[in-house]
């Protein structure tokens, strides 16, 4: 696949969107760094896994953050950013410490914004840019990773803020004790952090890679684009995309959020005619779902939330939840590798606290 024109990017942007399932970083941030790659001319080189060399080292390039909520930013009142892209200092540091030339980089996850991020980042260095991710739709922490499962390091890491601070986490007792670190860096650089992780060879990461998933991205969005122009359904390519079901639909009846702990958590009540009721549980991604009070389809599985005239990819970071609005739930399977016992511990409904227990979607019968 190519990325040259501004309508390319803006197919993995709007496709991207919406499995990234609520998340994976802002649309608007994403058409920011589209367009600083597409004013400085910039070649961006994206490679098939199957054409990676074994011998090749490979890091993810990305942010950790949430929401810039008035608490973080108190904490950086009196300070002045030095940066606007810490992702790329951080990329740089990683690879000053390794003392080794980087090959290609990794998305953490498929998102409107966090594809955008090594995308930029690898066009910036010349470095290529691997078309898959590690999660096969977005988290809410970078230690929920297929990477994880397959039992790579997640260390060194590097972490930089925009305001100059730099890190070189050499060791981690684990990825999720990485992860609270990295996090609380963000809280304390105003919301967000540039991190560069897991180096390793490609021998190693193609057992983890969910591969193809920036062009699955890409392809989704210029169908949609082209449902749009010709009036025809927009649902239709969205669960072409998925192989999955159409989960509910119907009106929104109440929404309620919070920023906590740099996450933004809440969720979504969902109505329809015959007085049914979906409710949708996001921890800045949909993660738990709910249909009349039962528990339903949970990650690792795939759960976007759409417009239902547009198909545009909603989020819970805005205000897209607008009393009575039309929507559809869409759910797909994720990758094989997450439904491992060790994938399922990592990414299934208990790691967030819930005590379900993770049902194939399969199970659930279509809408």
């Amino acid at each position: 696949m190519q990325l040259k024109t501004e309508e390319d990017f803006e197919d993995v942007i709007i496709g991207a969107k919406i499995l990234g399932c609520g998340g994976g970083g802002e649309e608007s941030i994403a058409r920011v760094r589209m367009n600083f790659i597409l004013e400085h001319g910039m070649k961006v080189k994206i490679i098939d896994p199957k054409d990676v060399p074994d011998e090749a080292v490979l890091c993810v390039s990305g942010m950790v953050g949430g929401r810039a909520s008035p608490e973080c930013l108190k904490l950086v009142e009196n300070l002045d950013p030095v940066t606007s892209r810490p992702m790329i200092a951080a990329t740089k540091l990683l690879q000053d410490y390794l003392e080794v030339p980087l090959h290609t980089l990794v998305s953490t996850e498929i998102g409107a914004g966090n594809f955008l991020v090594p995308i930029m980042v690898s066009a910036q260095f010349g470095f290529n840019m691997l078309d898959g991710d590690l999660c096969g739709r977005a988290k809410p922490e970078i230690s929920i990773s297929t990477s994880n499962v397959a039992g790579l390091s997640i260390t060194p890491l590097a972490i930089v803020s925009k305001y100059g601070d730099e890190m070189i986490l050499k060791d981690a007792i684990t990825d999720q004790r990485a992860e609270t670190i990295a996090r609380n860096m963000a809280v304390l650089s105003g919301g967000s952090v540039g991190v560069a992780r897991c180096p390793h060879s490609w021998s190693e990461y193609k057992n983890a890679v969910i591969p193809n998933t920036l062009s699955k991205s890409k392809n989704l969005g210029t169908t949609l684009r082209e449902a749009r122009a010709s009036g025809s359904d927009p649902i239709a390519p969205i669960r072409e995309a998925l192989d999955g079901f159409i989960l509910f639909a119907g009106k929104v009846k109440q929404f309620n959020v919070k920023d906590e702990g740099g996450f933004v958590i809440g969720d979504v009540i969902i109505t329809n005619e015959e007085n049914d009721q979906f409710r949708v549980w996001f921890k800045n991604e949909y993660l738990v779902t709910w249909k009349n009070e039962k528990p339903f389809v949970t990650s690792p599985d795939l759960i976007c939330v759409v417009d239902k005239q547009t198909g545009e990819g909603l989020t819970p970071w805005g205000d897209d939840f607008t009393k009575d609005r039309e929507v559809v739930v869409l759910g797909g399977a994720n990758a094989p590798i997450w439904y491992t016992k060790k994938g399922l511990q990592i990414f299934g409904p208990k790691h967030f606290g819930f005590d379900i227990e993770y049902q194939k979607i399969s199970e659930f019968q279509e809408l």
